[in-house]
C-alpha cells in the first residue's frame, strides 16, 4: 500500500481533507503573488498591449 492511500484509509476524513488541501492553497497564493508581480513590472512599461498579453498568456 502506498503512502498516499493511507492518506485516505486511515485517518479521518476531516485530517485527509486537511492535509491535501493545505498544499493546494498555499500553491494556489504563491500563483497570485507572482501573477500579480508579473502585472506590477509589465505594467510599468505603459504598454497596454503587454499587459493584456499577461492575461491572454496566463
Amino acid at each position: 500500500m502506498s503512502e498516499n492511500e493511507n492518506v485516505f484509509r486511515d485517518p479521518p476524513v476531516r485530517k485527509a481533507v486537511v492535509q491535501m488541501a493545505v498544499p493546494t492553497v498555499i500553491s494556489s497564493l504563491v500563483l497570485v503573488v507572482y501573477n500579480m508581480a508579473d502585472t506590477y513590472f509589465v505594467g510599468q512599461t505603459q504598454d497596454a498591449f503587454q499587459v493584456a498579453a499577461l492575461s491572454w498568456a496566463g
